[in-house]
């Protein structure tokens, strides 16, 4: 079975020189554009383009799945082969090429007849030695640009043989992300999170009235605009790596166990859980986006390492042993009217996976 992960390595454009921060924009902002037609089967070979932006992307194109009408949407970016340094190995002139020699990554086809070279942090050389060292390799490098950053995504392929499971299973209920996740009723404070939104839901408040009186691009309004984003990006950073953190903890036990893991299918029930607690609207999405994404990482790192796993249907309203529809108490407490059941609601899923065969 072959499993991917991807590294993706994010910096400022203002941190390269002048000639490498205007052909990055230009050359990847323009294979961008041109992604669009390669992806629809049209051959284009531009001038002033290196050729091997196409060559790479028929190479790879079977494994993009651009399928149906997402294709003629899609943000193919720029694609690159890759190769990796660890002791003596050769640069063969790949489009990426990693050295972990020097820590330093060397992204070609920029500019003509040289690299851009980049730094690699001690965390991301740490992140590609761990992959290596699994049996991955890498498959494809993908690179684009923003406003203020270049971002380069490294893909890792592994071909994972599926570990045979004991007797253990690891069950896993994925809450709405404003109860945390529970696999032993492990929760997470999310005081931080709602303080974090409420800042910044009113400093867009304040934004916005400043650009209703056209006085957004003063001083002031440009100061207030960089405190949104900034705010906004520590409150992404705190779930994406709350949710990293989870699901490195869950793929180590399984891991210790060679347990098979069993997932609630929630996505569904969570959704209707925040709609009835009625929290702000907006900081519902960013759960709803972060649940999404927990479930996304976790199983793509079972994958890697080989982890059997399964979606079942989980109930936290319906009783584990009469099967009657569950009352909720204040505190989360759930009680069955008919044999007097009582329990904690995060409980609930767990006792109906050790009930199921």
């Amino acid at each position: 079975m072959l499993a991917h992960r991807t590294l993706l390595i994010k910096r400022p454009l203002r941190t390269f020189t002048n000639e490498e921060r205007e052909a990055l924009v230009k050359v990847l902002t323009r294979a961008d554009a041109l992604g669009n037609l390669w992806a629809r089967g049209f051959e284009v070979w531009p001038i002033g383009l290196d050729s091997r932006f196409a060559d790479k992307f028929n190479y790879f194109k079977s494994e993009l799945r651009l399928v149906n009408v997402k294709r003629w949407l899609a943000r193919v970016h720029a694609i690159f082969n890759v190769g990796v340094r660890l002791d003596n190995e050769r640069d063969m002139g790949q489009g990426v090429f990693i050295d972990l020699t020097r820590n330093a990554l060397r992204l070609r086809w920029v500019i003509k007849r040289r690299a851009i070279v980049i730094s690699l942090t001690e965390s991301e050389a740490k992140y590609i030695r761990d992959r290596l060292s699994e049996g991955g390799k890498p498959k494809l490098a993908r690179a684009w640009v923003d406003d203020e950053h270049l971002f380069i995504a490294i893909t890792f392929e592994r071909d994972a043989e599926q570990i045979t499971p004991s007797n253990y299973r690891l069950v896993i209920d994925v809450n709405s992300w404003k109860n945390g996740i529970v696999y032993a009723i492990v929760k997470d404070s999310t005081r931080n999170l709602e303080r974090l939104y409420n800042h910044v839901t009113k400093l867009e408040r304040k934004y916005g009235a400043l650009r209703r009186l056209g006085l957004h691009k003063t001083p002031y309004g440009r100061r207030l605009w960089r405190e949104i984003k900034a705010t906004k990006r520590r409150l992404y950073a705190y779930l994406r790596d709350y949710a990293q953190k989870a699901v490195s903890i869950l793929v180590k036990q399984a891991l210790n166990l060679r347990a098979k893991v069993i997932i609630d299918d929630i996505i569904e029930e969570s959704r209707r859980e925040l709609m009835e607690e009625k929290p702000l609207n907006g900081l519902a999405k960013v759960y709803m986006l972060y649940l999404r994404r927990f479930v996304k990482l976790l199983t793509n790192q079972l994958r890697w390492y080989g982890i059997p796993y399964e979606f079942k249907r989980l109930p936290s309203t319906t009783c584990p042993i009469c099967g009657s529809e569950l009352t909720q108490l204040p505190g989360r407490i759930m009680i069955c009217s008919k044999c007097g059941f009582k329990a904690d609601r995060d409980l609930v899923p767990i006792l109906w996976a050790i009930k199921q065969p």
